[in-house]
């Protein structure tokens, strides 16, 4: 009976863990590569690296680009009355204060480019104000150096209701781009 139970020991293999065994440290339970592997049951080819790659970069761009933009809240009130304008001087808004009929007022937004690579500026409007605002310069490059003033004009029609504020938000973007 010694005999077999000594044959039995000698003769077992030494217990591996399996392949997809879950690994012993927390870190390495993270792996996106491990996720895919359970989930799928198979592992990734080298064309879905890459396509998994460009996608996250493309994502971490436009993710900077939307969290580096300035954004600006706009605002313009209709008042009764004729050639009547009340400006209000603040630096973090773009408030064209109270305007009556056929009336405008401006504002002047300073882009300047303290970097080495050059940025592609475009300006987005949006809200109610989006149609009375104006500006002459929009999608433009901004060279190493450089520094523009984009003035933005709201000209308050006939046709407005008194006493109704209209607003909005502008955004401008300031997208790296080196090959310009």
């Amino acid at each position: 009976m010694d005999e077999q139970i000594e044959q039995n020991i000698n003769s077992q293999e030494t217990i591996t863990a399996p392949e997809n065994a879950p690994p012993k440290k927390w870190w390495q339970r993270l792996s996106p590569r491990r996720w895919w592997q359970g989930q799928v049951k198979q592992k990734l080819t080298l064309g879905e690296k890459i396509a998994a790659g460009i996608i996250l970069v493309i994502f971490l761009f436009v993710f900077y680009i939307t969290l580096d933009a300035n954004k600006y809240a706009a605002q313009v009130r209709t008042i009764e009355g004729e050639g009547k304008v009340g400006v209000n001087p603040t630096t973090e808004r773009l408030d064209f204060g109270d305007l009556s009929r056929g009336t405008s007022a401006v504002r002047t937004v300073t882009v300047k480019n303290d970097t080495v690579v050059p940025f592609f500026v475009s300006v987005i409007k949006l809200g109610a104000i989006s149609d009375l605002i104006k500006q002459e310069q929009n999608n433009f490059v901004l060279r190493k150096g450089e520094e523009r003033k984009m003035e933005m004009t709201v000209y308050m029609p006939a046709s407005a209701e008194i006493d109704h504020l209209y607003t909005g938000r502008v955004f401008v973007f300031k997208i790296p781009a080196p090959f310009f």
